[in-house]
């Protein structure tokens, strides 16, 4: 059977707080659902081939074109991703583009539900709300409906790289001001946000209810 909620992770992190949070709105809904990581599979950006412009079907040769049978057949989709340097990170924006072969003439998209993931390392640094917007733009555009936009304070690759500390280039002043020791309680864990999680508990619940709705019209 054909997952009724597709999740896609743009975090090459393992088991990063994206993906944690993704699975949470996918193991709320109940439904038979799919987690992807973006990172583990190739799709590449968009090439303006227009190759798809008579069938909906894009010609490049990468993992684009049976991941987008996946999202078509699916009644809603969870996409995650993170924001370095101010903007949605490649892995997530190389899929968002690759959409455009759905939407071409047919809009094969639209009415489809969708909730936006994003993670950032927060605590003031910019890009967060931006990445969001981005992810949230590209959907809609698609014809979907964007049923929320849960956010994530993240950690920087500077606390765990070994050199954060010392480093001229470090964020970790950016967020934590003078004190920048690397210790166990200033790394951010989804699980403690607790009013996003609970978001994304209720947003799996909504999806599942509002899909149920549709068989049943």
């Amino acid at each position: 059977m054909q997952p009724q909620i597709i999740g896609l992770s743009g975090s090459p992190i393992k088991n990063s707080n994206t993906d944690r949070l993704i699975r949470t709105v996918l193991d709320s809904s109940g439904l038979s659902t799919e987690f992807i990581k973006l990172s583990k599979i190739q799709v590449r950006p968009c090439i303006a081939c227009l190759g798809c412009k008579k069938d909906n079907i894009c010609k490049v040769k990468d993992d684009f074109p049976d991941l987008a049978e996946k999202v078509r057949t699916a009644g809603a989709v969870v996409v995650g991703g993170y924001s370095p340097y101010g903007a949605v990170d490649g892995f997530t924006k190389a899929f968002l583009e690759r959409l455009f072969s759905l939407r071409h003439q047919n809009g094969l998209n639209r009415g489809k539900l969708a909730v936006v993931v994003t993670t950032g390392i927060g605590r003031g640094a910019p890009g967060l709300e931006e990445a969001s917007n981005q992810m949230a733009h590209a959907l809609k555009l698609e014809g979907m409906q964007v049923l929320g936009q849960l956010k994530i304070t993240g950690n920087p690759e500077c606390m765990v790289c070994g050199y954060g500390e010392t480093c001229p280039m470090s964020a970790l002043p950016w967020i934590f001001g003078e004190d920048t020791k690397i210790t166990p309680e200033k790394f951010s864990q989804v699980e403690d946000q607790k009013e996003t999680w609970q978001q994304a508990e209720s947003l799996g619940q909504e999806i599942a209810r509002r899909l149920r709705e549709q068989l049943s019209m």
